[in-house]
């Protein structure tokens, strides 16, 4: 006899956008997107603002059940001691009406507890962000890069699409090698490069409009244009240099598990393989596997719900109850 499911939802909140999951009584399950409640991406006030909108919809979706269980994996959330947790998400999450437990916690964290890592492993994420984060004995969590944009984020759809924009200046300047990023930039944004600086820079928040020109390096690089090409590479060898790090400094052994996750590598199978190449050529054989960001969020949302409560204050996650 299949038992009833606990009614549940989870968010991924990133960078370019907000990935929403519901699961019902039944089990049956809901997907749909909203805009980013991310605070780098939209700032504190339209962030909060997102995200009780967003939560008012999962309410509305998910009206008939008296208690809910859920997990907002935000990318604006710190992990372990970092920093505290965003008060105005905090507040928005509370101030909420999806009455029961409720976790906030750093997006990639409820990765980490995937049937395929189980606590144990490395998680590569590359999404409008990067970060590696990994975990060896119980306390034994260890976060490289996902400092945000300014001073990290190597290996992300920001720094992918920042590089491509740059050599396309370079290009248009005739002070670099000729890519077809030039023409390629000109036309995603409509406006000749020295229009297009100008324009970015003057954006409030550009991060995210910046992040979306990654598509095209990554066209680029499969088209064959060779700086696009090392624009890439070397994206991907920081990702794979982190993980490897990683590992080694968590003591997981030549064959850890090891998790992809984000848009980029999710999306991109050629940039997959070069990071998964580049784990292998650090020496490792790792079991690799690519993770499914809200899937995992409800299974953590579930786990924290039924006394693993404990991984929070190792995470640095929060366990809210709103009533």
């Amino acid at each position: 006899m299949r038992m009833p499911a606990a009614p549940a939802y989870a968010l991924d909140a990133g960078g370019s956008h907000t990935l929403v999951r519901v699961r019902r009584a039944d089990g049956q399950l809901r997907s749909w997107n909203e805009p980013s409640c991310a605070i780098a991406a939209a700032g504190e006030r339209v962030a909060a603002a997102r995200l009780r909108r967003t939560l008012a919809r999962v309410r509305a979706e998910l009206a008939a059940e008296p208690v809910l269980r859920g997990c907002i994996a935000s990318s604006s959330c710190p992990v372990a001691g970092e920093a505290p947790p965003p008060e105005a998400l905090v507040q928005a999450i509370t101030g909420s009406e999806c009455p029961g437990p409720v976790v906030l916690v750093n997006d990639v964290v409820p990765l980490l507890w995937s049937a395929h890592l189980g606590g144990h492993g490395v998680v590569v994420n590359s999404g409008t962000g990067s970060s590696v984060i990994g975990r060896g004995a119980p306390g034994r969590l260890l976060k490289l890069g996902g400092h945000e944009h300014i001073v990290s984020d190597q290996g992300s759809a920001y720094s992918l699409a920042r590089e491509g924009l740059r050599a396309a200046a370079r290009a248009a300047d005739r002070l670099g090698p000729p890519t077809c990023l030039l023409t390629a930039a000109e036309a995603f944004y409509r406006r000749p490069v020295p229009a297009l600086g100008r324009w970015l820079a003057e954006l409030t928040r550009p991060r995210s409009e910046v992040a979306r020109f990654a598509a095209e390096v990554l066209a680029a690089d499969e088209q064959g244009d060779a700086v696009a090409a090392g624009i890439v590479a070397a994206e991907a060898a920081a990702l794979s240099q982190a993980a490897v790090a990683a590992v080694s400094r968590l003591g997981l052994g030549r064959s850890p598990a090891i998790g992809l996750s984000g848009g980029v590598l999710c999306g991109s199978g050629r940039f997959r393989a070069l990071v998964t190449d580049g784990i292998a050529e650090g020496g490792l054989s790792p079991r690799i596997a690519v993770l499914s960001s809200t899937d995992e969020a409800l299974a953590f949302a579930d786990l924290t719900a039924e006394g693993a409560a404990g991984l929070l204050a190792e995470t640095g996650g929060l366990g809210l109850t709103v009533a």
